[in-house]
């Protein structure tokens, strides 16, 4: 549900502004909500701007900025919690890190991702290694980075839980002179839309099954810490137990996602598929509390 771009070279701001705007203008999903765009000035220090609503067409951008070396953007849906800079933290004469899903998430040491990348650039090493050594340091946490540092390197990545989803891409230039990395989540739909929809509508007609098929949560199931994200069903479609790998299950009431994109789907002892959508419930004491939203359901893709 976000973007992360990053750049470097001769009008860098612009760059990553245009990147911007595109996923605005061609994309849908969580986009032109919140946004913070910053960069290193021509002194290395960080220069930052942000809003809640309205994505990158919302900040008023001077054109010094727009004309920086060094810039970076993340961006999302709207009302995220403040300080927006956790987003997109940055630190004078060393560089920006930005990302998207949840960089901010904190790691196995407490220390949020984003943040752990820059101090280890601070402490000397390069935006690709520090990247490198946060993300397999931390390989089920729900993040992405880039980090751009201030001599005009990036590093960029994926945690190993962030690549499994089908719907993230990535693309990544670099002509020696100039360098650019993107990373995005949901903003296109992961499977195609109308193949999806009739399969699901056949089925309720026909009792024929296509590639996709919905699961549904009737009634409240258990959330168990696991060594991979499953979820269980029987035959009829509906889901017995909800198994995640996420070290950062809820232990105190909230609502969420119970069941990560991308997650087996197992029946009788053997997978039978993935889920393509994503299931946002309220959540409790490992638990999928009160009752859920009949509409609700999970489609997975058979494999």
């Amino acid at each position: 549900m976000t973007i992360g771009v990053a750049a470097y070279g001769p009008g860098a701001g612009a760059a990553v502004r245009k990147a911007a705007l595109a996923a605005e203008l061609l994309g849908h999903g969580a986009i032109g909500g919140f946004a913070v765009f910053a960069i290193l000035d021509a002194d290395g220090r960080v220069r930052r701007s942000a809003c809640q609503r309205g994505g990158v067409a919302a900040l008023d951008l001077p054109a010094e900025w727009l004309d920086a070396r060094h810039a970076a953007l993340i961006e999302s849906g709207p009302d995220r919690p403040e300080p927006l800079s956790q987003f997109l933290p940055g630190a004078d004469g060393i560089g920006l890190a930005t990302g998207h899903r949840l960089p901010n998430r904190p790691g196995a040491d407490g220390t949020p991702l984003n943040a752990a990348a820059l101090r280890l650039m601070a402490a000397g090493m390069s935006a690709a290694d520090a990247v490198g050594r946060v993300l397999q340091a931390n390989p089920e946490v729900d993040a992405g980075l880039i980090a751009l540092s201030a001599t005009g390197e990036i590093g960029w990545g994926n945690t190993p839980r962030v690549a499994r989803r089908p719907d993230q891409g990535q693309a990544w230039r670099d002509n020696g002179a100039c360098r650019l990395a993107v990373l995005h989540n949901s903003i296109h739909p992961c499977a195609p839309l109308a193949d999806a929809m009739a399969d699901l509508a056949w089925h309720a007609l026909s009792g024929v099954s296509g590639a996709c098929r919905a699961l549904f949560l009737p009634v409240s199931v258990a959330i168990t810490p696991a060594a991979r994200d499953r979820v269980l069903v029987d035959g009829q479609g509906r889901i017995l137990a909800i198994e995640q790998a996420d070290p950062s299950l809820p232990a105190s009431p909230r609502r969420g996602n119970a069941a990560y994109l991308g997650s087996e789907v197992w029946q009788d002892g053997r997978r039978i598929g993935h889920t393509i959508s994503e299931l946002i419930v309220d959540m409790a004491d490992g638990r999928v509390s009160g009752a859920p939203d009949p509409a609700r359901s999970l489609i997975i893709m058979k494999e």
